[in-house]
């Protein structure tokens, strides 16, 4: 089962420099919600990560639902700067840890983890 870790703004929701409009209206895009309805039908764990503060908790889970972007998990308060996987490798020596950037406000579809895992 594979564990997808991914972040909201710029790669789930549009980007908005204004933080204030960001919070009031999230605009899901190009194929994030088909993309993450394929991934809990293939069992995947989702768990979203965000630099989003503890107290909007509500209002992006509330934005989440009404989007229709199925998660496992939602991590607030991350931090808007760069993030690290860090993760063992098999006793065979196979790579268990992967990172995927796409371009902010790109969208998702449903081959990016295998696309993107070759580079």
């Amino acid at each position: 089962m594979k564990t997808i870790f991914c972040d909201i703004d710029g790669t789930l929701f549009k980007f908005r420099e204004d933080f204030g409009s960001m919070m009031n209206y999230a605009e899901p895009l190009k194929g994030v919600v088909q993309t993450t309805m394929e991934w809990h039908k293939k069992g995947y764990k989702v768990i979203l990560v965000t630099g989003r503060p503890e107290p909007f908790r509500k209002i992006t889970e509330d934005q989440l639902r009404e989007s229709g972007i199925i998660y496992d998990q939602l991590v607030m308060g991350a931090g808007s700067g760069p993030r690290y996987l860090i993760n063992d490798k098999t006793p065979q020596g196979e790579q268990t840890a992967f990172s995927i950037s796409i371009d902010r406000n790109e969208g998702l579809n449903t081959e990016i983890l295998e696309e993107k895992k070759g580079e």
